[in-house]
């Protein structure tokens, strides 16, 4: 584990900020959202209560599940819409209900439609219930190709990484006849399991594309910072009582936390030359810093959170036919055409008979998906109002104060999520 387990908001403090822009700096090219949320808090409520504390009215394709996956042992029930889960449990001892949220990657791409919040107004709502986080992940999506997961491997390589984090990790696979020139999964990573941030560099594109998911973006590189537990509850206070956009906040924790050195910089500090002992105070001076890593930086600093369109989950499915299916059928039509549509009758009537409830299930989540998908531009519209007015209220300092201003916004924004359905 690292030594800076304990950490203040303080360390979110925009250190970057003096940066100048190179002059070739490319603007929008770097993207932010919200990646991975997971909570705990207590809460004396009823399931409806509990789903429009996170914005969420519309119950009609609720799942219900005993018990909790292993992660998560110890909760007596899950409700799941879509991939959004959260658990429950009653503890006997002070007669209070518990309960946690978590939402994937996907699970928040459903969030962002489906509920009549956005990410900050839910951080605001659920501080008021003295939410607990495990963890918090923030993607950010480099599409003008600033770096390549190559390229931040190997700088870790070369020793121009300085950062409290001990350890890194290298995951590439791909096919043994082709080596190294056909990987189709790259990623690298610095911090490890125990680690309380941790970097997770990877080629989005090329995982995409392994799903055969098509990909309109010639490079898609992504960064992930993840914060768990009290590094996770310090961002979110942070985002709370600060101005600014989220990117500014991530650039100032990246700035602080890891920096990579020019090549020229880290060959005089093995050559011991005068002046070239200490990495950690080289560090601080900006002009010792790789060109590719202040590059990104600078085109983190005013991102504002994105939203995006999940997956859509029969998509997969569909997917999957293309790929393990689609030349079976095709002998088989070839094979007997005349035949060919009275098998695909008798393969579906046997598919019927044999569909479960959990089948149905994903059939009517996709129905909701799709139909949270037709207003999506709307919800876009009514959002990004509230993101604004998310930024004033924002220069309120006081804590309390500022809660009740997102508790008494969730409120509004419920209320007219209700006019508009």
């Amino acid at each position: 584990m690292e030594k800076d387990t304990l950490v203040s908001t303080e360390e979110f403090v925009c250190a970057g900020d003096s940066t100048t822009p190179a002059p070739n700096t490319r603007k929008n090219s770097v993207s932010a959202c919200v990646d991975w949320v997971s909570c705990s808090f207590k809460f004396a409520g009823d399931l409806q209560k509990i789903f429009n504390l996170i914005g969420i009215s519309d119950l009609s394709t609720l799942e219900v599940i005993e018990g909790a996956r292993y992660e998560f042992a110890g909760y007596d029930i899950t409700y799941k819409i879509g991939l959004i889960e959260v658990m429950y449990y009653h503890d006997l001892n002070d007669g209070s209900d518990n309960w946690f949220i978590n939402m994937s990657g996907q699970a928040c791409r459903q969030f962002e439609i489906a509920s009549c919040f956005d990410f900050v107004t839910l951080f605001g709502v659920l501080a008021n219930v003295d939410a607990v986080y495990t963890r918090l992940d923030i993607a950010l999506d480099d599409f003008n190709n600033i770096f390549t997961v190559d390229q931040f491997r190997n700088a870790v390589y070369n020793k121009q990484c300085v950062t409290r984090l001990r350890d890194w990790g290298d995951h590439r696979r791909g096919k043994i006849a082709t080596g190294l020139d056909e990987v189709h999964m790259n990623n690298f990573y610095l911090g490890s399991s125990t680690s309380r941030y941790f970097l997770n560099v990877y080629d989005k594109k090329l995982e995409r594309q392994s799903k055969n998911i098509e990909v309109v973006h010639k490079t898609w590189v992504r960064t992930e910072v993840r914060f768990k537990y009290e590094y996770a509850d310090a961002f979110i206070v942070h985002l709370l009582q600060n101005d600014g956009e989220i990117g500014s906040h991530i650039t100032a924790f990246l700035n602080s936390h890891i920096k990579f050195l020019k090549p020229s910089v880290v060959k005089k500090i093995l050559n011991k030359e005068e002046g070239y002992t200490n990495r950690s105070r080289l560090a601080d001076d900006i002009k010792n810093h790789a060109r590719w890593w202040r590059d990104f930086l600078n085109n983190t600093k005013t991102l504002s959170l994105t939203k995006r369109k999940p997956e859509k989950t029969l998509d997969e499915s569909k997917e999957w036919v293309y790929k393990q299916v689609a030349i079976t059928l095709a002998m088989l039509k070839e094979y007997n055409p005349e035949g060919f549509d009275t098998f695909i009758d008798l393969a579906v009537e046997k598919g019927l008979n044999k569909m479960q409830k959990k089948h149905q299930r994903k059939i009517d989540n996709q129905r909701y998906l799709d139909k949270q998908i037709v207003s999506f531009g709307e919800w876009l519209d009514k959002q990004g109002e509230y993101s604004n007015h998310v930024k004033k209220s924002s220069r309120v300092k006081d804590k309390e104060r500022l809660l009740d201003m997102y508790w008494l916004q969730a409120e509004e924004q419920q209320k007219k999520s209700a006019i508009i359905d």
